[in-house]
């Protein structure tokens, strides 16, 4: 039986009046923070404990205001609060509400969607919820779902069918929730569109194939990318910090100081420029914008003294400016200082030498910065740190704002003396309010990364470390990184200009889990992208049962069946081409292939067939989910009782070969492809250089000889496959 009344006119006093939100909706709350009540025409969650970071201050206001007709506005409170209020008895008494809670942030979207709806309604003078029909929903959805131009009104284009369910949804919400409204209701028995859901209303399709739409970034923009950003922590970061910490010394103690307006002793001064010139350094020099600003005032563009900071140079008497006579009078000295010694900004003179990225060569880590060039390089520094995280550990833009000053943890694994790095974080989406705490386990570069982050913020420990931010482009973290780059400081250092295309969480996360499924030994394997600097073992990327990265994983394990499904493609055309196999499992691999071969070949008398790539997939698709990828050779795991590495450590149950001691040249399932020459050239190269070395010992030598032989003898085996013919 209902708890409400059931009469088709409103009810008149709102089953919520006086009530406090948060607590009717079971917000944790902040102390300090005023509580929103369901009269205010504003309601405030700024207060919400567990509000997302990336939620944005707006979205925590929702305004009833922007409803031009008073009434609606208590239609569109209560709709709001049972919303996100499942759980109060008053909505579980209504046989068509939502059971689950939406999240506020959708109720801020609905709310949107609803004042347009409702106003649009006002405009037509429409006094009553009473009077709408299905004609009116279906003008309003047509002329809703089209985008036009700001400014002319004109056209673009359609919304799609999925963006317009919201707004269908929150319009059938009026009658779905009729029993709660006080202040006005549809007529009884109407439901705009009746029965029908709206996905059928706006034609999206009832289960949305999921298809990933964002392309990945290409060697040419990550390569310079990660390249600029772990110089710029590895390399620059350390003098970074320590610039920073000057510049806050010194700003701290300037606002400790009790100004004085202008200097009107000479002798001071003197003594001033007397210490500049004894020492041979150089007076500061004043920022281009204040310089800029004196030309405005009056001063010639010739004049010695035009970019001479005088602030700067009497900070030590307390005063803050040279007065008029005096600057009159002491002229003279400062324009001969200004000749003998020069000017120069005051941070970074003198720098420590760091290497290059392209040659390695030592030069000073940076030339003198102003405060303003120096507070900008703090910022790409900052900036640098999360892009590097997000490159490098694939989390969502949510989760990467949801990261703390210490979140950093690191262990030893099983006491071996490796470290697991880790990074504790929360997971926002598809979950419920305020997230789930979860961990990433990342590579080792990543924990440099954060451990930089940590100290260019302000920020305490458990206050986010990167804050929210709308993305990386439009000012963001690559429109400062992409300029620094490309800028005389970033050239000078070495490094490469960034291409100027779009980067963001979602491609880099894509880019992530190509080059994953990529890159040969998949986990074992995954790198810092191009650098080629070690091998990481990056478990975490692959994902505990219902962890955070699940979802990640599961989009790298579908590109690394495409990887070796290409790769097994690429290598019976190259068998078609003459360029056969080596290695031990060599023969088993050739008769796969001319098995296929066969079949193939094998058709019905008639036109002549055409053989396409997509047959070919379809015969070798089974033996390429057999396919292990390393860098040296092709495992075809096929039979685990055969497979050497496991011989070797007794393992019965393995479902994949041991990457790391693999030893292709002996193995019955591993196979050699003029891929992998470049390897094994090398290798034997390497071998070559230490076995002529006089350093070596003689011991170490017979080692080192028998490796070698084993390279040159792969290398005779791959030449000789791949010269074979027909």
């Amino acid at each position: 039986m209902s708890l409400l009344s059931v009469s088709a006119e409103p009810a008149g006093r709102s089953v919520f009046a006086g009530a406090d939100i948060a607590a009717t909706a079971r917000l944790a709350w902040r102390e300090g923070y005023p509580r929103p009540r369901f009269e205010d025409t504003v309601w405030s969650l700024v207060g919400w404990a567990d509000a997302p970071v990336q939620m944005r201050v707006t979205e925590k206001n929702w305004p009833f205001d922007r409803i031009a007709y008073p009434p609606w506005r208590v239609v569109a409170k209560e709709l709001a609060l049972a919303w996100i209020a499942t759980q109060d008895e008053r909505v579980l008494a209504l046989p068509h509400a939502r059971r689950i809670p939406r999240h506020p942030r959708t109720v801020y979207a609905r709310i949107y969607h609803l004042t347009f709806w409702l106003n649009w309604l006002h405009e037509r003078r429409i006094t009553t919820l009473a009077a709408v029909t299905q004609d009116h929903c279906e003008a309003f959805l047509h002329e809703y779902g089209v985008v036009r131009d700001k400014e002319t009104g004109t056209a673009l284009r359609d919304k799609t069918g999925s963006s317009l369910r919201t707004v269908v949804s929150t319009m059938q919400d009026i009658t779905d929730y009729g029993e709660l409204l006080s202040a006005d209701r549809h007529r009884p028995g109407f439901r705009p569109w009746g029965k029908r859901s709206p996905r059928v209303v706006t034609g999206a399709p009832s289960r949305p194939q999921v298809v990933i739409k964002t392309a990945p970034s290409g060697d040419h923009v990550l390569r310079p990318l990660l390249t600029a950003c772990l110089h710029l922590v590895d390399v620059l970061g350390p003098h970074v910090v320590d610039l920073r910490t000057a510049l806050h010394a010194e700003r701290d103690a300037r606002q400790r100081v009790e100004w004085s307006r202008n200097l009107r002793d000479a002798d001071r001064l003197a003594s001033l420029v007397d210490a500049y010139l004894r020492t041979g350094q150089p007076l500061p020099r004043l920022e281009d914008a204040q310089v800029t600003k004196r030309r405005r005032c009056g001063w010639n563009p010739r004049d010695p003294l035009l970019d001479v900071n005088f602030q700067h140079l009497l900070r030590p008497t307390g005063y803050r400016d040279i007065g008029k006579a005096l600057l009159v009078q002491a002229r003279p000295l400062l324009e001969e200082a200004v000749a003998e010694v020069g000017t120069e900004y005051v941070w970074c003179r003198n720098a420590a030498e760091a290497p290059r990225a392209d040659t390695g060569e030592m030069i000073p880590w940076s030339l003198p910065l102003s405060h303003r060039s120096a507070d900008a390089l703090i910022r790409v520094a900052g900036h640098a740190c999360k892009v590097a995280t997000s490159a490098l550990t694939g989390m969502r833009s949510s989760e990467l704002m949801e990261l703390t000053v210490g979140c950093r943890r690191t262990d030893d694994v099983y006491g071996t003396g490796l470290a697991r790095h880790r990074l504790v974080s929360k997971v926002i989406k598809a979950r419920r309010w305020g997230g789930e705490v979860d961990e990433w386990v990342v590579v080792e570069e990543v924990t440099r990364v954060i451990a930089l982050a940590e100290q260019l913020t302000d920020a305490r420990p458990g206050q986010p470390l990167f804050g929210q931010f709308p993305g990386f482009e439009s000012n963001g973290a690559m429109t400062w990184l992409r300029q620094w780059v490309a800028s005389p400081a970033g050239l000078r250092v070495g490094l490469e200009p960034i291409p100027d295309e779009p980067v963001h969480p979602r491609r880099l996360r894509r880019t992530l889990s190509v080059e994953m499924a990529a890159r040969p030994g998949g986990l074992l394997a995954t790198k810092v992208h191009f650098k080629h600097l070690q091998v990481a073992t990056s478990e975490g990327y692959a994902g505990r049962p219902g962890g955070a990265q699940a979802v990640f994983h599961h989009e790298w394990k579908k590109e690394e069946a495409k990887e070796k499904l290409k790769r097994t493609v690429e290598a019976y055309r190259q068998f078609e081409q003459g360029q056969l196999p080596a290695g031990p499992g060599a023969d088993a691999l050739l008769a796969a292939f001319r098995a296929v071969e066969t079949e193939l070949a094998d058709h019905e008398p008639g036109p002549a067939k055409v053989v396409t790539d997509r047959q070919i997939e379809l015969l070798l698709k089974k033996k390429a989910s057999v396919l292990h990828m390393s860098a040296a050779n092709y495992c075809w795991f096929e039979d685990p009782a055969k497979a050497l590495c496991l011989k070797l450590t007794g393992a019965k149950a393995a479902v994949a070969p041991l990457t790391g001691l693999c030893d292709s040249s002996r193995c019955p399932q591993a196979t050699h492809h003029l891929v992998h020459r470049p390897v094994w050239q090398t290798t034997a190269d390497n071998g070559a250089v230490l076995l002529a070395s006089p350093r070596i010992p003689a011991g170490e030598k017979e080692r080192l000889r028998a490796d070698h032989e084993r390279s040159m003898r792969v290398l005779e085996e791959i030449d000789k496959a791949a010269g074979k013919a027909g």
